[in-house]
């Protein structure tokens, strides 16, 4: 059995979505990244902002359909937000400064306006 191209559309959109909604919960990430008995590599700053897709993936997602061009374009303009940030003193493995990190909290703050957007837009096949 093969999967459409509406099928894996809406499944990578759902991945995006889920990347921005977890950059936008704070509280998600001081439960996860800073949870001494977590095993698993993705609930971390690193993960994070590896996950989350570059503007190559997007635009190639609005090419095939999977995104509208606004919703593409919100996803793209909060990638460049999330592309600018440095973590403190140039770790990307210390979380717990991260997540005191201010400018960590202006990204968290754009992940949730991000979302806010897409989610007033109209609906995407």
């Amino acid at each position: 059995m093969s999967v459409t191209n509406e099928e894996t559309g809406r499944l990578v959109r759902k991945i995006w979505w889920s990347s921005l909604d977890e950059i936008g919960n704070l509280d998600l990430q001081r439960r996860t990244w800073l949870d001494p008995n977590n095993k698993n590599p993705h609930w971390s700053y690193v993960e994070f902002v590896c996950s989350y897709p570059d503007t190559d993936e997007l635009e190639a997602g609005q090419k095939k359909g999977w995104l509208s061009p606004a919703e593409a374009t919100i996803l793209i303009e909060f990638g460049k937000t999330l592309a600018a940030h440095k973590s403190p003193a140039g770790n990307d493995y210390d979380n717990a400064a991260i997540l005191d990190d201010p400018a960590w909290h202006d990204v968290v703050r754009s992940a949730q306006q991000a979302l806010q957007k897409l989610t007033k837009l109209p609906r995407h096949r």
